[in-house]
């Protein structure tokens, strides 16, 4: 079994068919809902596998009882159409959340980059599922990123019929463990997450991920803000308040069970603080021995448990000594109390500070940027 790599809903034995032939399209109220946009659809048919029958080779209906058209597999719960071989594999679907600013999209740029190294050590290579997932990277992403050299525009809010951040980027990694594996990363625009919606049905496949990486920016901690604001620019756009963005999410998620990881981002901005004379925290940054100053590296192929709970311990730590303890306290004692699964990291996409709109000189020297992926790819048997 494996997941819609749009909805996140998982494929149970339930298979729908639509109709590609020229039955007239027709408005579809479930679809918009989930989808966030107008949407519309052709006659379908939903069918199981006979008993004994492999569910993994239903094979497609020969033919649309109306048109006599050909018919193409979509999700039962969204109707998206899903991409060939889908249910040949098995998908690791995750969600991205946070404020305004947390850096979001620049980490999804980055890292699919490393994931092409990654592939390459386990001896196979990454690729785009779909032509949509490749124009949506190389037109949003790898342009601004690696070819201006310059920041990625904040993600456009969902409501917006042209939003990209709609359409999910939807990989494939080869054969990892003996099967076929994708990798499926949603972003979400931060202005989503910090306001309220009455219906977020659009956003309920955080309820179904695999993962959601919830990032947190510690420069809007204003301690912390306060001792770099001489160390780093001004934020080109304010973030959310990051409390105000995870009790929202935690509404989202409702009673679903995806894991959470609790990612602090810009890490490169916490390391300035070793040239902070004199004080705690640059005594805490200046600790060469700690987790969260070293790198596994791109190539590592596993995900070492031992360094992840180092790591966890020194976040958790750290975070309670910036003054956000409650962050922790949120995630660890929820008002639902129900605790889900979950792990903190750190991250520096770029490895440095932007200078304005532009990338630092230097280049992207990027950190521990892996470490949430191989943690959610352990979990689901890949590596």
């Amino acid at each position: 079994m494996t997941k819609c790599p749009y909805c996140f809903h998982d494929l149970a034995e339930k298979y729908a068919f639509q109709c590609q032939g020229r039955c007239n399209a027709v408005e579809d109220p479930v679809g918009t809902r989930l989808w966030g946009a107008p949407r519309v659809w052709k006659p379908t048919v939903v069918i199981s596998p006979q008993p004994g029958h492999p569910p993994d080779q239903v094979s497609n209906p020969p033919a649309c009882r109306h048109c006599d058209g050909p018919m193409a597999e979509c999700c039962p719960t969204c109707h998206q159409f899903l991409p060939q071989d889908w249910r040949q594999g098995s998908a690791t679907c995750i969600a991205l959340a946070g404020a305004r600013a947390t850096g979001k999209s620049i980490y999804i740029g980055v890292l699919v980059k490393l994931l092409e190294l990654f592939a390459g050590a386990h001896r196979t290579t990454l690729g785009f599922v779909d032509g949509a997932s490749r124009e949506v990277y190389q037109r949003i992403y790898e342009e601004q990123l690696f070819v201006r050299r310059g920041i990625i525009a904040p993600t456009p809010r969902a409501n917006l019929a042209d939003s990209y951040q709609r359409q999910p980027i939807i990989l494939s990694l080869g054969i990892l463990n003996g099967r076929r594996r994708f990798l499926v990363l949603r972003d979400v625009a931060g202005e989503d997450l910090e306001n309220r919606v009455d219906d977020a049905t659009h956003l309920g496949f955080f309820s179904h991920a695999s993962v959601v990486l919830f990032l947190f920016d510690p420069t809007r901690v204003p301690e912390v803000r306060n001792q770099l604001q001489d160390l780093i620019p001004a934020q080109l756009h304010s973030g959310g308040d990051p409390a105000v963005v995870l009790g929202n999410l935690n509404l989202l998620i409702g009673s679903g069970q995806p894991r959470l990881g609790i990612v602090l981002s810009k890490f490169d901005t916490m390391q300035t603080l070793t040239q902070v004379a004199d004080t705690e925290l640059s005594r805490i940054m200046s600790n060469a021995g700690a987790a969260f100053m070293r790198d596994p590296g791109v190539l590592a192929t596993g995900y070492g448990e031992e360094d992840g709970i180092l790591l966890d311990a020194e976040v958790r730590s750290l975070l309670q000594r910036l003054n956000a303890g409650h962050i922790v306290t949120a995630i660890e004692r929820p008002h639902s109390g129900r605790v889900l699964d979950h792990r903190f990291f750190v991250v520096s996409a770029l490895g440095a500070p932007t200078e304005g709109e532009k990338l630092h000189d230097h280049g992207i020297a990027s950190f521990r940027c892996l470490d949430p992926i191989r943690w959610a790819l352990r979990w689901d048997g890949a590596i």
